[in-house]
């Protein structure tokens, strides 16, 4: 592969990747899904949703902070009945948490709040291009999920 386009591909990805988890463009998704609910709550319920079942501390280890900042999250999203806790079968100190209904239809809502913002910065762009973008970022997604 050309060096030059590996780097415009990196760099490419550094934008979108800042964009996508910018906290301006979370709030803007956060309003339009009509959610109310911290950044904070919504990135712990989207991780939880992508790793469940897991323990706290897990998510904690993976988002590169402290088990303790994610408990009164966690409680929030509790309450909301977004998530739910259950005994670790490997560890009965330990508990397990993963997402209900509730917080499966607020990702849902949330998701689509993403594509369309997403769309929004799309609206200008040709089908076609739409399409070939579609493809190779999915390609993207599968090699890095299959690894080095």
């Amino acid at each position: 592969m050309e060096r030059q386009a590996a780097d415009r591909v990196a760099a490419a990805l550094a934008t979108v990747g800042n964009w996508m988890f910018a906290p301006a463009t979370r709030r803007r998704i956060m309003a339009s899904s009509g959610l109310e609910m911290s950044l904070g709550d919504y990135t712990l319920l989207a991780q939880i949703s992508m790793h469940a079942p897991v323990r706290l501390s897990v998510l904690a280890e993976l988002m590169e902070v402290d088990k303790s900042t994610l408990s009164p999250q966690a409680k929030r999203l509790e309450s909301r009945g977004f998530i739910k806790r259950r005994p670790d079968p490997a560890d009965a100190r330990a508990q397990l948490v993963s997402v209900t209904r509730e917080g499966k239809l607020a990702i849902r809502t949330l998701w689509k709040a993403r594509t369309a913002a997403v769309a929004a910065l799309l609206a200008d762009w040709a089908p076609a291009d739409v399409e070939q973008l579609a493809a190779g970022l999915g390609a993207f997604a599968e090699a890095i999920k299959k690894g080095p």
